[in-house]
């Protein structure tokens, strides 16, 4: 049997639980509440490899402006301003998007020309890891296109031999983005509930791709050092 490659989360606990790492290549959907701790996830994960010395790409969707990405991270003692713009390399996809979403007007093909504006920095900077921040908003401009769009992006992430988290918003009710889930290989669900008026975060991963992992609910803890997984509690 073949070994599988597996590259570090970062996250304290997490690694343990599956394996050592993330599969390579896989695409990961990082789904959970407000507050739950996803765009921590994404970002420790994303210093994680600059650590290395791994090139990372994060990829903006709408609302957010590169710079942010510093702001909000850096509370934590894993980030390193020197990282960015060098190691992690930031892309807001927006403008990208609303060009087009005006190109459908004339029967252009949407879903491939923001595949193909990913496929284009991920040629360039050669990335091990790479973030695509809020991916539902796209079902927004893609509609029926969107399903199609997350398998060739998948096909895309194994072509590449990276591995690539995503987070997205789920309907009310549901845990995670449905659409989004099918295309992925992983599902690490986290969340942030109140018990008894208190509120506590956890970690759960659905599934994993070619990984055993333990079921059920696993303590999370966000510190200045990070996320920290607590596996059993």
């Amino acid at each position: 049997m073949s070994i599988i490659e597996r590259i570090s989360t970062g996250i304290s606990g997490l690694d343990d639980m599956i394996e050592g790492g993330l599969p390579v290549p896989s695409l990961v959907l990082v789904s959970g509440d407000a507050g739950a701790g996803k765009t921590s996830f994404c970002t420790q994960f994303l210093f994680k490899g600059a650590s290395l010395g791994e090139p990372g790409l994060y990829f903006l969707t709408f609302g957010w402006h590169p710079e942010w990405i510093f702001e909000f991270s850096s509370g934590y003692e894993f980030a390193k301003r020197e990282y960015l713009g060098k190691r992690i390399r930031v892309v807001e996809l927006q403008s990208q998007i609303e060009k087009a979403a005006h190109r459908e007007a004339i029967h252009e093909d949407v879903q491939e020309n923001i595949l193909e504006a990913i496929r284009y920095e991920i040629k360039g900077a050669q990335p091990k890891r790479i973030v695509l921040e809020n991916l539902s908003v796209l079902k927004d401009v893609l509609r029926d296109d969107f399903r199609r769009f997350l398998l060739n992006l998948s096909s895309l992430v194994k072509e590449q031999m990276i591995v690539a988290l995503v987070t997205g918003e789920a309907l009310p009710g549901a845990p995670y983005p449905v659409e989004i889930a099918h295309a992925a290989d992983g599902i690490i669900l986290l969340q942030n509930a109140e018990v008894n008026l208190v509120r506590k975060r956890s970690i759960e991963i659905l599934k994993m791709c070619a990984t055993s992992h333990p079921l059920g609910k696993h303590s999370l803890d966000i510190s200045a050092r990070g996320l920290t997984v607590y596996p059993g509690m």
